[in-house]
């Protein structure tokens, strides 16, 4: 009977996974600093727009007329990515050194890539919301979440695939021991 070795590390990122996300009904604004900050920073270096934090509400553009609050932090992308990451590290990785720094490693980069998403997703919104506006009014909110859920789903797909074929080169192109 074989059994897979990756489970204890299969486990542990599903454990990290469900601590986060339990976190995550009771975080705010603030605790969520760590994702909405980078994010509102390059939102407006891209954007030229000042915001103003408000604890209770999240950042809020005047100029744009947009709040980056909890529901845009791009948690649950992080969660997910880090699951597919860890995912596709402890498949590819044999030591157990590189297997214990894949879930770090893995944490780290779906947090790397989540801001980068976030502010994608962000920035589109706001240009596509502002040429649908004419032709789609009342409608703005469906604009909005088809944005996020094309984007969200397209990087993901598209992060797995990069880094199954990096991953399939290193090991393809690592020395025998």
């Amino acid at each position: 009977m074989h059994i897979n070795k990756n489970i204890p590390y299969y486990i542990t990122s599903a454990g990290i996974f469900i601590l986060l996300k339990s976190g995550f009904t009771h975080a705010d604004n603030d605790d969520l600093s760590f994702l909405l900050k980078p994010t509102d920073n390059l939102i407006g270096l891209l954007t030229g727009s000042q915001s103003t934090y408000l604890s209770e509400y999240g950042f809020f553009h005047e100029k744009l007329n947009i709040l980056i609050e909890k529901s845009c932090s791009g948690f649950n992308f992080w969660i997910l990515g880090f699951l597919v990451f860890s995912y596709l590290g402890l498949r590819f990785f044999d030591k157990t050194s590189h297997k214990i720094l894949t879930i770090p490693i893995s944490l780290l980069s779906a947090y790397l890539l989540t801001i980068f998403v976030n502010t994608s997703r962000i920035f589109a919104s706001i240009v596509l919301q502002s040429q649908t506006s004419s032709f789609i009014p009342g409608h703005q909110h469906l604009v909005h979440e088809a944005i996020g859920i094309i984007t969200n789903l397209s990087f993901l797909i598209l992060a797995y695939y990069l880094i199954e074929k990096l991953l399939i080169q290193l090991k393809h192109h690592a020395k025998p021991a």
